[in-house]
């Protein structure tokens, strides 16, 4: 299976990436504006990791013994539960399958523009135990499960559709609007906010690795939010430049914020 999955991704990287060509040109100014390595080979190798969470999301009841956890995160859960912010990277279709299975796991979704994909998606998440709501549906079904004490895990990395509920935060190498709903939904239940985000290593397994763990205090507001997205957002900047490859930049995470002024986080922005 592993093999497979590595042929898909090679035939999705010829034909959707260069034969296609679908985002491509997107996906490498994106990628040159962060300063990586080799853009074109880079996008390359990001069309294939794509192509192999695909097979490897299919082949989820088999492949799941691949994927390690974090216990730190999982200890977490099992005591007091958590929202967890996570982001399209390595095989994370994968790793929310085999999390489910660990834990009680609900996941805030959007909708594929293409009906029938959808469907087969939602529906093939949903065999493998996890818990699929929507985004209108998020803030109720989010105060069910932390309140049985599960995890709910939501996804930073997509520009939001809205400007409200949001802040801007530098993020490989432009700005971006980052969504304050993670953090929010876990300083209302009381809960810790876990970053966990999913790498694929050379010998075909798949970590989900806690990168950070936030508690909110008494009474946090949209201050603490604000900068508690702010570092989830530095943390997913630092794992992506490690393994570029490896995350989704085929979204348009950037098509709402403004440019950066001079100052703006020229921290994260110089970095190489």
């Amino acid at each position: 299976m592993l093999a497979l999955a590595r042929w898909v991704g090679a035939v999705l990287a010829l034909v959707v990436g260069d034969l296609l060509r679908v985002r491509r040109r997107h996906v490498v100014q994106a990628m040159t504006r962060a300063r990586v390595v080799d853009p074109e080979r880079t996008a390359r190798a990001m069309y294939r990791s794509l192509g192999a969470a695909l097979i490897e999301l299919l082949f989820a009841p088999w492949l799941a013994r691949r994927v390690r956890l974090d216990p730190r995160a999982l200890e977490v859960i099992r005591r007091r539960g958590a929202v967890i912010a996570t982001a399209h990277t390595g095989s994370f279709d994968l790793v929310g399958c085999a999390a489910a299975q660990a834990v009680p796991l609900t996941v805030v979704t959007k909708r594929l523009s293409i009906g029938p994909f959808d469907r087969l998606w939602q529906s093939w998440r949903g065999r493998q135990r996890v818990q699929l709501v929507s985004a209108g549906q998020a803030v109720a079904a989010a105060r069910r499960a932390l309140a049985r004490r599960e995890a709910v895990a939501m996804i930073f990395d997509q520009a939001p559709e809205r400007q409200r509920g949001t802040v801007l935060a530098p993020f490989l190498g432009q700005v971006a609007r980052v969504d304050l709903a993670p953090a929010l939904v876990a300083a209302r239940a009381g809960v810790p906010l876990l970053v966990v985000l999913a790498r694929r290593t050379p010998e075909g397994e798949h970590v989900a690795e806690l990168v950070l763990e936030l508690e909110p205090p008494q009474r946090a507001g949209r201050v603490w939010a604000a900068d508690a997205m702010r570092q989830a957002t530095a943390a997913l900047d630092a794992h992506v430049r490690r393994q570029p490859e490896q995350w989704l930049w085929m979204h348009r995470r950037w098509k709402d914020a403004p440019p950066a002024p001079p100052s703006f986080g020229a921290d994260l922005l110089e970095m190489r």
